[in-house]
């Protein structure tokens, strides 16, 4: 079953419509589902598939003409095309008098073992391609080559594609249909162990119990995501080891890059060029205070869900889950933090559902931008920080969000409020989630403030429709 992906799929069928040659660039990291999206997406058209490999130039060339034979049975006697323009041209014809779609699929193995591919597409686009009814998709999980080779000003391809789609992880709304029959707990707890990226999604099971699912597919030398993390970068980097000690420094608390250099034994001189790695491949991310025009107090989170609950709680319980202790592992490592441990993955959780309230016009104005600040209380004269902002044109969400299960009460509003002062905006709201629920005396509170919003479990799913 095909989950989610509407808004893209919505995309990919408007450009389909236009019955003019279209040259869309898609990319976006591995196991996103970008392959799975464009075969969803060429269902009943007339299309051809290709998935390049880390191939010479002289097989992946054989093997698109194979996939030319394979859809079009009377071509099944041409020869191999001896050159790409030679085989671009044959599509052209095919494609003067019938709309077509061709994915490329892993453009960059292309590229890479033939440095003239790009100049030649280039080249048959300009003189032939442009003037058919061709839908050319090109596709690529190396999210650095795509950006500076294909689509950036010195690529040959500059100005040739009529559309570009950086294909992002699910959200927790629509991550939380492949577990159907999970209660809204357990479907915010999954997405913040898992994330949003399909392929994970789907290796748990969904009849089992998310206990069950951590304890067999994950606490479990043999599962496909115990080892994930360290597979996916031996594909894409270099050196491992510096990469393995920066997540799990970052993993375990260490944010800042002095923090980050202690924890992991790197020197800070050169962890920015593999940080920078690691942000390239959306591993991590590098974050700012929403309000911080300077870009100072520059934090580093892991932004692959499932890289920071393997790194946190599954590679320092190694040798136990190595002895078959994985119950053990969960029951006495792993749940006594659990809640604490989804405390920030949960503000991702909150933010998406702002978005998602946004985009639906339920927001008392529009978002421009949302995140989170930390830094410098000039009023109290000392650290502070708010989980979540989301600023308007005039107006202001200030959000607090508890993974916890206490009952959240008008302490935490009034040091929200409290907070708050450091901004001058005139319209100003309170957005407070809380996993177990609010006090009487808060929710009475919010019944007399009509700027103060309370947000449950529930409401994650229950405020929002499709998009």
């Amino acid at each position: 079953m095909f989950i989610g992906r509407t808004n893209e799929l919505t995309k990919l069928e408007k450009l389909y419509k236009t019955n003019k040659f279209e040259f869309m660039i898609m990319f976006g990291r591995r196991r996103i589902g970008k392959t799975r999206l464009l075969t969803e997406f060429i269902k009943n058209k007339e299309a051809i598939f290709f998935s390049a490999e880390e191939n010479n130039d002289k097989l992946n060339l054989s093997k698109f003409t194979d996939a030319i034979r394979e859809h079009y049975p009377q071509f099944k006697y041409i020869p191999d095309f001896d050159k790409w323009d030679h085989a671009f041209k044959f599509i052209a014809e095919i494609a003067s008098d019938q709309r077509i779609v061709v994915v490329i699929d892993e453009l960059p193995y292309i590229a890479q073992s033939n440095p003239s591919f790009l100049s030649t597409l280039q080249h048959v686009i300009d003189h032939t391609l442009s003037k058919t009814n061709l839908f050319l998709i090109a596709c690529g999980s190396s999210i650095s080559f795509i950006e500076n080779e294909v689509i950036s000003e010195k690529s040959p391809l500059f100005g040739r594609k009529t559309a570009q789609m950086h294909v992002q992880p699910l959200d927790y709304f629509d991550a939380a249909k492949f577990f159907p029959n999970y209660t809204y707990e357990d479907k915010v707890k999954t997405y913040c162990l898992l994330g949003g990226i399909p392929q994970y999604l789907n290796k748990f099971d969904a009849s089992l119990s998310l206990p069950e699912n951590i304890i067999e597919h994950i606490l479990d030398t043999s599962a496909y995501l115990y080892d994930e993390p360290k597979n996916l970068m031996h594909q894409e980097l270099r050196v491992p080891a510096v990469y393995n000690a920066i997540i799990e420094a970052i993993s375990s608390g260490a944010t800042k890059l002095n923090e980050i250099s202690t924890k992991s034994g790197e020197d800070s001189r050169k962890l920015s060029k593999y940080i920078l790695h690691l942000v390239d491949l959306h591993i991590l991310k590098k974050e700012f205070p929403i309000t911080n025009e300077k870009f100072k107090n520059t934090i580093y989170r892991v932004n692959d869900l499932l890289f920071k609950f393997i790194y946190r709680f599954v590679y320092p319980n190694k040798s136990l889950i190595e002895r078959d202790k994985s119950r053990y592992v969960y029951e006495e490592k792993i749940l006594p933090e659990l809640s604490t441990f989804l405390g920030s993955a949960f503000e991702t959780v909150c933010m998406e559902y702002l978005l998602r309230m946004d985009h639906q016009s339920k927001l008392p104005f529009t978002i421009e931008n949302i995140g989170r600040w930390w830094g410098n209380n000039p009023i109290k004269q000392k650290q502070d920080e708010i989980d979540l902002i989301a600023l308007g044109r005039d107006a202001v969400i200030f959000g607090e969000c508890k993974f916890k299960n206490d009952l959240m009460d008008v302490k935490t509003l009034n040091l929200l409020v409290e907070r708050s002062l450091m901004f001058a905006h005139e319209n100003k709201y309170y957005y407070l989630f809380s996993k177990s629920g609010f006090t009487k005396q808060l929710i009475e509170k919010s019944k007399e403030q009509s700027n103060i919003r309370l947000i449950q479990l529930d409401n994650l799913f229950l405020d929002v429709v499709e998009s």
